[in-house]
């Protein structure tokens, strides 16, 4: 079977994650920091000093500054690493599916899956319930390359929550 899914794709998106974190609690302990060192600052000042309005428009300033960049950060750069770390992380760990199906299509549009984006391979598969036709969406991470199948080939395929692991392709 060829992979497509590999568990170095799961240790890097861990790595990644653990960097995003590391930034993340660089940025607050700097402000704690920083929120300290005033504070301190600010009550070794006597009581009618002139400082004392600098050192709060200082610590107003940083506030607003640190908040709205860890909101950014968390609510952007963080959000869309974690989320490819924890469906990596199920497809390592899930319960995976085997099926056999005919390659009907490479489907190009931008969809999400746990909130990742993916596109589509489209196969054609026979349910033995029903006793027709379906046609089944397997999703591939929108930044890989498709799987080089040719259409109307058989291809046996493993899937984890119809995330594409690995494949074969049928004589």
């Amino acid at each position: 079977m060829t992979e497509y899914f590999n568990v170095q794709m799961f240790i890097d998106a861990t790595k990644q994650r653990k960097k995003t974190l590391i930034i993340f609690y660089s940025i607050v302990a700097f402000y704690l920091l920083a929120s300290v060192g005033l504070v301190i600052w600010f009550s070794t000042l006597p009581f009618a000093s002139n400082a004392i309005s600098t050192i709060k428009i200082i610590h107003y300033s940083l506030t607003v500054v640190i908040v709205t960049i860890c909101a950014i950060y968390l609510g952007i750069v963080y959000k869309r690493v974690n989320r490819f770390y924890r469906l990596t992380g199920k497809m390592y760990t899930g319960i995976k599916e085997t099926y056999t199906g005919s390659f009907l299509e490479y489907d190009e549009s931008l969809s999400t899956k746990d909130g990742v984006d993916v596109k589509s391979l489209i196969f054609v598969e026979w349910n033995k319930y029903k006793n027709d036709f379906f046609e089944r969406k397997v999703f591939v991470f929108y930044e890989l390359p498709f799987p080089q199948i040719e259409v109307g080939k058989n291809v046996k395929y493993v899937t984890q929550g119809n995330v594409l692991i690995s494949y074969e392709i049928l004589s």
